[in-house]
C-alpha cells in the first residue's frame, strides 16, 4: 500500500509528469489552431440574402413599377460613381475605373441595391431619415429600405416632437 504514503520521488515524478502533459497538451492544440489558419480554412462563407416579402395580391403592374424603380435606383448610382471618377485625374482616376469596372462586372450594384420599394405599406404616412432618435420610439411598422423607416401617425408625431421632419 505504498501508493497511500508514496515518497517524496515518486511524488515529484508525477508531478513533473502530469505538470509536462499537460503543457504538451496545451502545445499540441495551439499548434494545431496556428496550422490551421495559415492553411485558410474557417469553413463556409454564408451569404446573407434578404429578400422582400410581398403580399399574395400583388398585381404586375407593382412588380413592373418595382422593377423599373430599381432600375433607376442602379443606373443612378452607377451615374454617381462615373461623375466622381471623371472628376478625379492621373493614376487615382485609372485605379478607381479598374475597381468601377470590376464592381459592375461583379454585379455589385446588384448586390448593393437588391430591390426598391414604390408604394409603401398601407397604413405608412411617411419615412424616417436614417439615424433619427424616434426611431427608437412606438410607431415604427417596419424597415422600408435599409436604414429607412416607415412610420404610422404615431411615429410621425414623435417625430414632430423630437424636431425632425419625416420624408414625405
Amino acid at each position: 500500500m505504498s501508493f497511500l504514503n508514496p515518497t517524496q520521488t515518486e511524488v515529484r515524478r508525477r508531478r513533473i509528469l502530469v505538470g509536462g502533459a499537460s503543457v504538451l497538451l496545451t502545445t499540441i492544440i495551439m499548434t494545431a489552431f496556428m496550422l490551421e489558419s495559415r492553411s485558410g480554412y474557417s469553413g463556409r462563407v454564408m451569404n446573407v440574402i434578404y429578400m422582400q416579402s410581398w403580399k399574395a395580391d400583388r398585381t404586375r403592374d407593382d412588380t413592373l413599377a418595382d422593377a423599373t424603380a430599381t432600375d433607376a435606383a442602379r443606373t443612378e448610382r452607377l451615374a454617381q460613381s462615373r461623375t466622381y471618377i471623371a472628376t478625379l485625374s492621373g493614376p487615382a482616376r485609372a485605379k478607381a475605373q479598374e475597381q468601377y469596372d470590376k464592381y459592375v462586372e461583379g454585379g455589385g450594384v446588384k448586390k448593393d441595391i437588391p430591390f426598391v420599394i414604390t408604394a409603401p405599406e398601407p397604413g405608412v404616412v411617411a419615412l424616417a431619415k436614417p439615424g433619427v432618435a424616434a426611431l427608437a420610439k412606438p410607431g415604427v411598422v417596419a424597415l422600408a429600405k435599409p436604414g429607412v423607416a416607415a412610420l404610422t401617425e404615431a411615429g410621425v408625431a414623435a417625430l414632430a416632437e423630437a424636431g425632425e421632419p419625416p420624408v414625405r
